[in-house]
């Protein structure tokens, strides 16, 4: 009895630092961020304790291989970690990039000038 209640605690924890993981890095990259987060659930209610681990690991690896590319920036307006090919910060939902008048193309927000056209007729911040 004693062994089945500590190998459920050891489900628990280990599910939930695998949704706290899954849910920071799916909502900066805005990538289904709520079905993500829940899916280690499943491995709580696996009768036995690989399978848990497996599925765990399972979906951890899952993750990892459809998750979006790139790398992680800070919002300049909320400073919480973003995917950098956000056009909206997914937590304050603020504009992190700039537009250039001239090409109409999505600039850095802190760029001078336009990468495509070399205009430094930007949106102001």
């Amino acid at each position: 009895m004693e062994s089945a209640i500590v190998l459920l605690i050891i489900k628990v924890v280990m599910a939930g630092g695998v949704m706290f993981y899954l849910y920071k890095d799916a909502r900066a990259r805005d990538h289904s961020w709520f079905m993500w987060t829940f899916a280690p659930i499943i491995a709580i209610f696996t009768p036995d304790f690989v399978g848990s681990v497996l599925a765990v690991l399972f979906i951890f690896i899952l993750y990892t291989m459809t998750k979006p590319k790139g790398e992680l920036v800070k919002c300049p307006h909320c400073a919480k970690k973003i995917h950098d090919i956000l056009a909206f910060c997914p937590f304050c939902r603020q504009s992190v990039k700039r537009e250039c008048l001239r090409c109409h193309d999505t600039v850095d927000w802190h760029a001078d000038r336009c990468p495509h056209c070399g205009s430094m007729s930007l949106t102001k911040f």
